[in-house]
């Protein structure tokens, strides 16, 4: 069996190596691993002054050790709060780290009790557990697809927290409850071995939170595009043949909207190309508006948007599309002479159908529109109409 300096070492190294793999995600500008880092720095410390508290005077072996240790799980919940876009209560939590270590003080030199500084000790890190706890779950509405990092660290949450209570009430009730933390039986060893493992397990699931927040960005990065915060063509067609292959099988409407910024090269050339940038962005943030949540709109080109409306029939389209594009039209822009519109083009699913040849039908009225006098909005339907009128 392990004995109690070596399980305490062991703590130390984790951290250690906990330290080295935060160091190297420092430059990934993620709110919160600085203060981790910071936990296995103050962790890393603590492990060695309670491995080596018989060797050491009293000072660093009591009140240094559980202050660098009460100090590390402070640092940790500052870490969760901002990894959680939380306040982070700084001055709170570092407030309490100086009222624990005062009690220790007090009963170390004034009213000497193993005990007594055990059990404050133990309130103090369920206390941090549980403020953890409470981060995580309180931000369950803004947890990404990929949840297990969460229920991990609610789970370890609720262990070391439910371990520090009962090491807390063992201590109170138990007339046999150990008179030093570094005596070697077999559940004080438990406890031991479970606290020293706390802050590199709850360093973990910082490290899970942070790896999935990456992920996320980088999906971000590659399905938005960077200057109006659209889909990119990629990320909209592949929704799109996803949307049209259930359009398929479920026999249901889909319609497919192709938008474009009129005279935007005008704009660019006399009133300069962040005029065009803010128009191209104003129209992403109305169609955002004037379309559902279940719509997709993206950037397909330097003028040209297309939005997939799924579950809609020609009719529906056609006054979102309009909607669109009265609410454009109305927009307070800042374009001196120039009123910036938008022209429309809708095709819908027919059985048969490819992306290719709604896309090409949606060109088609396009450019019609265009035709038509622009800031106007045409359909597949139109085309065929007028091409029946004219023979």
């Amino acid at each position: 069996m392990l004995s109690t300096k070596e399980v305490l070492l062991i703590a130390a190294l984790l951290s250690f190596v906990m330290f080295l793999v935060l160091y190297s995600a420092r430059h990934n500008r993620i709110d919160g691993i600085g203060e981790l880092l910071l936990a296995n720095v103050f962790g890393l410390c603590a492990y060695l002054l309670y491995a080596f508290g018989r060797e050491l005077p009293p000072l660093p072996a009591y009140e240094g050790a559980n202050a660098l240790y009460a100090s590390a799980a402070a640092a940790t919940v500052i870490g969760y709060r901002k990894l959680f876009n939380r306040n982070a209560a700084v001055w709170q939590a570092y407030s309490a780290v100086v009222v624990l270590v005062t009690l220790i003080a007090v009963f170390h030199y004034w009213y000497p009790s193993f005990a007594a500084r055990t059990i404050v000790v133990s309130i103090f890190q369920a206390g941090a557990a549980g403020t953890i706890f409470w981060t995580v779950y309180g931000a369950r509405n803004e947890w990404p697809s990929s949840r297990y990092p969460l229920y991990f660290i609610i789970a370890m949450c609720t262990f070391i927290a439910g371990g520090h209570a009962f090491r807390a009430l063992r201590q109170l009730l138990d007339t046999h409850a150990p008179t030093s933390l570094l005596e070697p039986t077999g559940l004080n060893l438990f406890f031991l071995s479970a606290g020293a493992f706390a802050l590199p397990v709850l360093t973990l699931g910082g490290l899970l939170v942070a790896h999935c927040a990456l992920l996320s960005a980088a999906e971000y990065a590659a399905n938005r595009d960077f200057l109006t915060g659209a889909r990119t063509r990629r990320a909209l067609f592949d929704g799109a043949e996803r949307e049209l292959a259930r359009a398929m099988r479920a026999k249901v409407s889909l319609c497919v909207m192709l938008v474009d910024l009129d005279h935007l090269k005008t704009i660019n050339d006399k009133l300069g190309h962040f005029a065009g940038d803010r128009a191209l962005t104003t129209l992403t943030r109305v169609a955002m508006k004037c379309l559902r949540s279940v719509d997709d709109f993206g950037r397909i080109g330097g003028d040209e948007f297309a939005a997939v409306i799924p579950d809609t029939d020609l009719d529906d389209a056609i006054k979102a599309a309009t909607r669109l594009k009265n609410e454009f039209y109305n927009f307070p822009h800042q374009c001196q002479g120039i009123r910036p519109s938008v022209s429309i083009g809708i095709s819908k699913f027919r059985p048969g159908d490819s992306l290719g040849t709604l896309l090409e039908r949606a060109d088609t009225a396009l450019y019609r529109a265009k035709d038509a006098g622009r800031n106007c909005v045409m359909t597949e339907e139109d085309i065929v109409e007028r091409v029946a009128l004219q023979s």
